[in-house]
């Protein structure tokens, strides 16, 4: 299959040229996805940008998708593996990147338009940045005009972005990020995690590394049934354990201690918005109090103690 965008699909979309032009690699992985893949798939093909290769990376799904991505194949590469989980499948679409840049696509959401050509332009203009995280949209059903979720202030530049990333100080989805290729494989999605396994990765990836937080939003997350019960089951089964997995990984040097007790926080309070929107009522109540006993200040959220009321009707 060919690796470049078809020359039809490229002069329908011209571009203002670079005067440097790199190769940026998509790469998406799928499991089981195949009625929403054709709505990723597209929105890379339209983008503004040309020089792209999209890698659709199968972790052995059981429907169509190798049909759906038959329909494709004069745009993209396409990779079938043994189901291994998200995180495997990251790490093959990693290994076989060829572009200067790459960014991960999950197969349920979408990248606007000019997402990978206003994020390349910061690189080329910034030769000391080594990514680009951005705010993005959000929707709730296919035919949603997609909101901005979260007021994002202005874009800067910061050598901490991981903290900030940690401390929820900015909006994240993991399409959001555009990372120079030789950073983002020094490190690999961590496969005995099934939830936060993307903060984990991304962490060590910003990890006092100059990036930039752009305001404005290069991408669609789609929150559907199907996202929601998979990742309360994650959740489940996860809780809390991605915060031991970041603030003690060796890779730090002890530099994230100071973290550990708002990470905790963050994560109850994460997990009892996830239990409460999926009618978990017992889990969220729990994760409510442990958030409150860990950090007191988050009562001061009215909307999350209204919630927690709610729990008990």
């Amino acid at each position: 299959m060919a690796a470049i965008i078809s020359e039809a699909t490229l002069a329908a979309h011209p571009m203002e040229a670079y005067d440097n032009n790199p190769l940026v690699s998509i790469v998406i992985p799928t499991y089981n996805y195949a009625g929403y893949l054709p709505t990723a798939i597209t929105s890379c093909l339209e983008q503004t940008y040309r020089n792209l290769e999209i890698i659709v990376v199968d972790d052995g799904s059981t429907d169509n998708t190798p049909a759906v991505v038959e329909g494709f194949r004069d745009g993209i590469r396409y990779i079938r593996q043994a189901n291994q989980g998200v995180s495997s499948a990251r790490n093959r679409g990693l290994e076989e990147a060829r572009g200067s840049f790459i960014t991960f696509l999950d197969a349920d959401d979408s990248l606007t338009a000019d997402s990978i050509e206003i994020r390349v332009r910061i690189f080329t203009e910034n030769k000391d940045v080594d990514f680009v995280i951005s705010s993005t949209l959000s929707k709730h059903s296919p035919d949603e005009t997609p909101y901005l979720h979260d007021e994002t202030g202005e874009s800067f530049f910061s050598e901490r972005l991981y903290e900030d990333l940690l401390c929820r100080r900015i909006s994240f989805a993991t399409c959001a990020v555009l990372m120079r290729t030789d950073v983002a494989k020094m490190f690999s999605f961590p496969t005995h995690l099934s939830n936060g396994e993307d903060i984990v990765y991304f962490t060590k990836v910003f990890f006092r590394r100059k990036g930039y937080f752009l305001s404005t939003p290069t991408a669609i997350t789609f929150s559907h049934p199907d996202s929601l019960r998979h990742n309360v089951e994650k959740l489940k089964r996860q809780g809390i354990g991605f915060v031991a997995a970041i603030v003690d990984d060796p890779y730090y040097g002890g530099a994230l201690d100071h973290l550990r007790r708002s990470l905790l926080s963050n994560r109850y309070i994460e997990l009892f918005r996830r239990y409460y929107a999926a009618g978990e009522k017992g889990l969220a109540r729990e994760c409510y109090r442990q958030g409150v006993r860990t950090d007191p200040r988050k009562l001061s959220r009215l909307d999350y103690l209204l919630k927690f009321i709610k729990t008990y009707l």
